[in-house]
């Protein structure tokens, strides 16, 4: 896509293309499986995926086969994700018409007929799709997908990312953080659960949700509650040279940055570098406690020792996973990973990527706890003063460490059906729209998952209600770079149900029992 202010400055022209999830490629033989950038990927910045919904409701969605066209969606999953791609040199099939209005997705070339133009409805929430090439507007009823109209056919935007991102401002390249009473773009990495930033839906538009649960309010304060008209703003796209996303609010006026702190609040009515933004995957971040109660630091230097009692940026660590070993990467606030000493098999916090000395490998225990395999065949342990080196043979207490998740305040789960959510009075796994809960860890490891009414539990019959009024314990296994599976207190996983149901009665963990967080 081209956005108009930027086809009027002349800058690089964008295009659509079907991502089937994220930049898959239907090639007339059924979507490839999704492939997750990993940190440090030259595209680790998340794509615009999104999803196209028409004045019916329904999502424009591209067939696995024969890379047919309709508008009949009823939820935003893989078939009905799109990406926007300002760099043409991405190849996906992309959307395309000729000049008689013939729409289709099977161009892996992008060319003049795949470049189409953003022009947005006064109030910022509707797109209208004009084909650069042939100036006419894109349209969709059920199968009748077309480019013809000579007038604006509206369509609305929804963001099929996980809405729990990093924001960063692209002019001062800071990301957004909660600071002392608002939110302020002034840190360089986004660290802590501070920098957690979720972006909630309503009506096609978004609020911008802090750490702590309060919403960003256009003039820069922080309120309790979603207030429709001071905390939504509608999303613009924006290509040329630094592509972004912009925050109009309802006055229309765009968030920006201000001040040496970098305050959080609209200011202009047009939209320079200055308000514009890239959204980034928000990784795990934890802290790692050993048997002797005490968490893993470098705060004394360079070597890793078990021995502080509380937790600070020196003992939190970003959780990364490397697909292509199956294996975790333990990286630090200076952008360093853990490694084995080449003397005393200590671990010191001086690794970089390249490293295969950097990957462990994690194997779940009792109650939650994990072994880690160093790159020498021994697992990490730590002894009763402090000391961590990667010289165990088995598993006992001392090579056990607890995962403790810092920066999930609150959460949003999403599986292969859908969002998770509260519907029709029972919670449900298969919606558009999703709710956050609040994420408690207890000191024994085990997380309560909380929302506006009470506390996540189990069923006699293995269904989660989300009505409880005690705490119910369950614990998280970190299962691949974006998602975990969700141990309930009768032992079994929480799996869910294409009609929506969430079970706990999965014995082992499958596809069912995976939850994007």
């Amino acid at each position: 896509f081209v956005d108009k202010m930027d086809q009027n400055g002349g800058v690089i022209p964008g295009r659509v293309a079907n991502g089937n999830g994220v930049a898959g490629s239907t090639n007339g033989h059924g979507p490839s499986k999704p492939q997750q950038p990993q940190a440090g990927d030259p595209d680790e910045s998340l794509k615009w995926r999104v999803g196209l919904r028409n004045a019916s409701g329904k999502f424009l969605t591209a067939e696995p086969f024969g890379f047919k066209l309709n508008a009949s969606g009823a939820s935003l999953k893989m078939r009905q994700t799109w990406v926007l791609v300002p760099d043409p040199s991405t190849r996906q099939p992309f959307l395309s018409t000729d000049k008689d209005g013939l729409v289709s997705c099977s161009s892996e070339e992008a060319g003049p007929e795949t470049r189409f133009i953003i022009e947005y409805a006064g109030d910022g929430v509707q797109w209208a799709l004009k084909s650069a090439q042939h100036g006419l507007y894109f349209s969709g009823e059920e199968d009748r997908v077309k480019c013809f109209s000579k007038a604006p056919v509206w369509w609305t935007c929804q963001l099929a990312l996980h809405p729990q991102v990093h924001v960063k401002n692209l002019n001062r390249g800071r990301y957004l953080r909660l600071g002392s009473g608002e939110i302020s773009a002034d840190r360089v990495n986004p660290w802590g659960a501070e920098s957690l930033i979720t972006l909630m839906k309503r009506d096609g538009r978004v609020a911008i949700r802090a750490s702590d649960g309060r919403y960003l309010a256009r003039g820069g304060e922080l309120l309790d509650r979603l207030d429709e008209a001071e905390s939504l703003f509608s999303i613009q796209v924006h290509c040329g040279p630094c592509p972004g996303l912009a925050f109009k609010d309802s006055a229309g006026r765009f968030l920006t940055n201000i001040g040496a702190t970098g305050t959080s609040k609209t200011k202009n009515q047009t939209v320079s570098k200055d308000e514009l933004f890239v959204l980034e995957d928000s990784y795990p971040q934890i802290a790692v406690k050993a048997f002797n109660g005490r968490y893993a630091s470098i705060k004394q230097g360079q070597d890793l020792n078990a021995n502080q009692s509380d937790i600070d940026v020196t003992e939190t660590y970003q959780l990364e996973f490397h697909a292509a070993s199956g294996k975790w990467r333990f990286r630090t606030k200076d952008d360093k990973f853990w490694k084995l000493s080449t003397v005393g098999n200590g671990i010191s916090a001086t690794g970089d990527s390249r490293d295969q000395s950097t990957l462990f490998a994690m194997e779940y225990q009792p109650k939650g706890r994990v072994a880690l395999k160093c790159s020498n065949g021994s697992y990490l342990s730590a002894k009763k003063l402090g000391a961590v080196n990667a010289t165990g043979s088995e598993v006992k207490s001392e090579e056990q460490f607890q995962l403790v998740l810092l920066n999930r305040p609150i959460v949003v789960f999403r599986c292969d059906f859908g969002f998770v959510g509260i519907k029709n009075g029972r919670l449900e796994c298969n919606l558009v729209s999703y709710d956050a809960f609040n994420l408690e860890v207890s000191d024994s490891g085990f997380y309560h998952i909380r929302g506006s009414e009470g506390f996540w539990c189990v069923q006699a019959d293995g269904s989660i209600s989300f009505k409880g009024e005690r705490p119910e314990e369950f614990l998280l296994e970190f299962r691949s770079r974006s998602c975990v599976a969700i141990q309930a207190s009768n032992g079994c996983y929480v799996r869910g149900e294409q009609n929506g149901t969430m079970r706990a009665d999965a014995d082992e963990i499958r596809a069912a029992c995976l939850w994007e967080y």
